[in-house]
């Protein structure tokens, strides 16, 4: 993959993020961000952390960083997300992760581009840091349940909750989603010591 410019286990300097952006203390990413709404208004909301989002779909990735003026603390990468998790950010370097309506994939032979796989969930055990969180919505409930066993057997502590639609969504697919009264499944993942 990324025709051997990174290579697996070659992970960046676990000061890579914040040396991008002086005066960013914390680094929170996106998997899948999409248009970018969360990541930008989180950005401007807390200019001491760095927002990064991961997105597969090179598309969107043009279209976001030349649709308007970002936020200095707001980075966006196009690459495939479960990659650069499991093989190239360096252990205990990221505060957050967040994964916001990851695509089930339904047929049977399409299950293997699910995100959360036991090589993405090692990944996100590596990179987090003691105590780091996963911020995880969905409207899928047995995708939900799948996610949750796969981090429980990795020791994260999950503390899910149904999703309130008195809060403002964080992405397109959210706000629609609450707008439609859908039921939201959403959790904090912790990642403990050890």
């Amino acid at each position: 993959m990324y025709l051997g410019l990174l290579n697996e286990k070659a992970y960046l300097p676990a000061d890579y993020w914040t040396a991008l952006v002086p005066g960013t203390e914390r680094v929170e990413i996106e998997i899948g961000p999409g248009d970018c709404g969360f990541l930008t208004t989180a950005a401007r909301r807390d200019p001491h952390t760095l927002f990064v989002g991961f997105e597969i779909r090179a598309s969107a990735v043009e279209r976001v960083l030349s649709a308007r003026a970002l936020p200095e603390n707001f980075k966006l990468y196009h690459g495939d997300g479960r990659w650069l998790v499991a093989h190239l950010l360096a252990p205990a370097s990221i505060d957050v992760f967040h994964v916001y309506f990851p695509d089930p994939w339904w047929k049977k032979r399409h299950r293997k581009r699910r995100l959360f796989t036991p090589e993405f969930c090692a990944g996100l055990t590596r990179c987090l840091k003691t105590d780091g969180l996963i911020r995880l919505v969905t409207d899928v409930a047995p995708l939900f349940e799948e996610i949750r066993e796969m981090l429980e057997a990795r020791g994260f502590t999950v503390e899910s909750r149904q999703a309130s639609g008195e809060a403002p969504g964080y992405s397109a697919y959210e706000t629609k989603y609450r707008r439609q009264g859908r039921s939201l499944h959403e959790a904090v993942i912790v990642r403990a010591a050890g």
